[in-house]
């Protein structure tokens, strides 16, 4: 996938999912409640980033809490794109 395929807002969130990978493990599924404050994203921002993601298959979403995690396919993108402070 293409890194000029997806908003910044995307970006962010696919960073910060990222982060939680890397602290907490493959399992990690952070709430959407708090994330704005860890992607300095506004909650619908982040609304629309979750459902574009979710539409390419980069992250998986439940409802329920609602919280988000990584797909196989998100990682690998996510690692691909430049640093946040590089783009």
């Amino acid at each position: 996938m293409s890194d000029r395929s997806m908003s910044g807002n995307e970006r962010k969130l696919l960073h910060c999912l990222l982060r939680f990978y890397r602290e907490i493990g493959p399992g990690a599924t952070p709430a959407l409640k708090g994330l704005d404050e860890e992607t300095g994203l506004e909650r619908w921002e982040i609304s629309e980033a979750v459902a574009a993601l979710r539409a390419k298959g980069l992250i998986e979403y439940w409802e329920l809490q609602p919280a988000v995690r990584l797909t196989p396919e998100g990682l690998q993108t996510v690692l691909c794109l430049p640093e946040e402070g590089d783009a």
